[in-house]
């Protein structure tokens, strides 16, 4: 019991802006919680799993996880537990944006949205785009 009221003063110092307001009402700065959506929609889809399944796991509705993807809820500690734990990372690695610093936000918003559009392609267009994907970094990757 001892680390969840210690980890939940690190989560409130750490993540949550310094005006003490709830942290359910969308207090936490901004790439944080972008970040935070990003990484949670990737782990999700990289295991071929559902909203509506992951939301089961965390016992929330499927469009909390929707918002939560989106960066526009702040998840409480214990959502953020049950989504480290199904996905075996530690919870700092979930939390901690500094982990990619590769990549900005735009970039992996740039890819989510780049995804998406891929994914309304029929099977036609698909083989077409990585064939033409392909000659790009062919000639442009150094």
């Amino acid at each position: 019991m001892h680390f969840i009221v210690v980890y939940n003063l690190f989560y409130e110092i750490s993540f949550v802006d310094k005006q003490y307001i709830s942290r359910y009402k969308y207090n936490m700065k901004n790439d944080v919680r972008k970040y935070l959506g990003l990484k949670v929609r990737a782990m999700r889809e990289a295991a071929n799993m559902t909203q509506e399944e992951l939301a089961a796991i965390c016992d929330v509705s499927w469009r909390t996880i929707s918002n939560l993807e989106r960066g526009t809820v702040v998840p409480d500690l214990f959502m953020i537990y049950r989504i480290a734990q199904n996905f075996d990372v530690k919870i700092d690695e979930l939390l901690n944006h500094q982990i990619i610093n590769q990549k900005s936000l735009s970039r992996l918003e740039k890819e989510n949205i780049i995804i998406e559009k891929i994914k309304q392609t029929d099977d036609n267009l698909l083989d077409y785009i990585d064939e033409q994907l392909c000659l790009l970094l062919k000639h442009f990757n150094h």
